[in-house]
Parts: C-alpha cells; sequence; structure tokens
C-alpha cells in the first residue's frame, strides 16, 4: 500500500516499505522513471519472499509524489533520497541505482557511508545532464538552452524527443561525483548492457576507477542488453548480484 511523507523541502514522498528482518535494500530508480517499473517491482516480490526489508518511492515530480518534473532537479531528487533513507530504514542498507538513481546512489555514499551495506549500480549515470547533454551540446544549442531555459533534443531509441531544463543541467555541475574520487568500503557491483545507447557503459568503467578504498568493486557488462536490464534473464541475474553483496563485506 503506497504511503506518503512531506519532507523538510516541502514535497510529498509517494513510498512502499516493507519491514522484514535481513538487510534492508533501497531501490533508487531513474530519471523520469517511478517506483512501479519492472525492476522496483521484481526485486521487492523477491525481498518479501526472502524476509529484506525494502524501500521504494518517487522522487518529487515523478510518479505520485508532488511537484512538476521540468521544476525539479537533481539537489531535488537527491534530498528526497538522503531524507527518506533517514527517516524510514534502520541499519546499513544495500543501495540499487538504475540510471539517475545511480548517480543519486553514488552521491549518498559519499555523504551517508555509515548508512550504506553495499551498492549495486544498474546501467548507471552519474553526472548525465553535463558529461551526456552539455559537453555534447554545439555553441549554437547551448546559447539556445541558456535564452530559452530549456531545450528539446531526439532520443537515439524512439526518435522522441526529450526536453531538458537549463536549471537541470545548471544543477548538475554542482553534483558531479565523477570529477573526483569515492571514498567507499563496501561491496560495489555495476550492472551495464553494452548496447545501451542512452547511458553509455564507459560511465561504468569511469566509476570502477574512480572507487577507492574497497577492493570489491565488480563490473559485469552483458553484449546483448540495452539500458532497461528488465528482461527475466537481467531480473534474474539483479537477484543473483544482490545474493552475492548481501553475503560480502
Amino acid at each position: 500500500m503506497t504511503k506518503f511523507i512531506n519532507t523538510p523541502n516541502g514535497n510529498t514522498i509517494a513510498y512502499n516499505q516493507f519491514i522484514g528482518k535481513n538487510v534492508g535494500i533501497v531501490f533508487l530508480s531513474g530519471f523520469k522513471s517511478d517506483m512501479r517499473g519492472n525492476k522496483a517491482l521484481y526485486i521487492e516480490d523477491w525481498a518479501m519472499e526472502n524476509k529484506h526489508s525494502f524501500l521504494r518511492f518517487d522522487y518529487s515530480g515523478h510518479g505520485e509524489s508532488s511537484g512538476r518534473i521540468n521544476e525539479k532537479c537533481f539537489s531535488d531528487w537527491y534530498m528526497d533520497a538522503e531524507f527518506l533513507i533517514k527517516k524510514l530504514t534502520k541499519g546499513k542498507q544495500i543501495l540499487i541505482g538504475s540510471s539517475m538513481g545511480g548517480w543519486i546512489m553514488l552521491k549518498l555514499a559519499k555523504n551517508l557511508p555509515k548508512k550504506i551495506f553495499g551498492m549495486i549500480g544498474l546501467a548507471p549515470a552519474p553526472d548525465f545532464p553535463k558529461c551526456l547533454i552539455w559537453d555534447n551540446m554545439d555553441i549554437n544549442q547551448k546559447k539556445s538552452l541558456i535564452k530559452n531555459k530549456e531545450i528539446s533534443l531526439n532520443n537515439n531509441n524512439n526518435g522522441s524527443e526529450n526536453i531538458f531544463s537549463y536549471k537541470l543541467i545548471k544543477d548538475s555541475f554542482k553534483n558531479l561525483v565523477l570529477s573526483e574520487n569515492l571514498y567507499f568500503d563496501g561491496p560495489v557491483y555495476l550492472y551495464h548492457g553494452m548496447a545501451d545507447t542512452d547511458v553509455p557503459y564507459s560511465l561504468s568503467i569511469d566509476i570502477v576507477k574512480n572507487i577507492v578504498g574497497t577492493k570489491n568493486v565488480n563490473l559485469l557488462l552483458d553484449k546483448e542488453a540495452g539500458h532497461r536490464l528488465s528482461e527475466d534473464r537481467q531480473l534474474k541475474t539483479i537477484i543473483n548480484i544482490i545474493n552475492k553483496v548481501k553475503t560480502e563485506d
């Protein structure tokens, strides 16, 4: 049953939580995704069957939470995640970050290391407004973005258009996690499709290079997989990764 909680920043966040006796798992969804995605629900079912606490939620401007997505940015979504983890979870958690959720996961590892048992990144997309959008724009596109406060870019997968606000891109520059080493002393697993046309798997390689403090950093590349990692075989792979993480330290 979906519950709602008010944050200190004035957002009302929708969430679902199951309390179990084993290590908690927090699912961090991607940009323009919500907590009802295939991966979140599949992992939740497994967590309940195996008595793991589990938390999934909608960032502000997403799903059933308050706000409009084009008025929000990464700082808002990070603060949503940090507040819920502090408020609703007990003990160390396994964070599972999908796409943009991988960025939030890495930022949490930097700011709340004592709350994190391990990290699992699913096609993680840290710093994406800068490294995947801004850095690939020509000077005219950048001028247009600044003048019009937003820009529409084609989606490589289906030909649709995605609108990105200048607020989102500008805000990303103060939240970069790949610009310096990240210290973390727990297990880290990254799972990325080599056929991902949204977020190149080179970003996962960059994350591996940037993490220090642990030798337990693992990268699994799937030659045939795209960005979503939601097929049956891929979902089973994610569960296998969780089983590895929860037994390590």
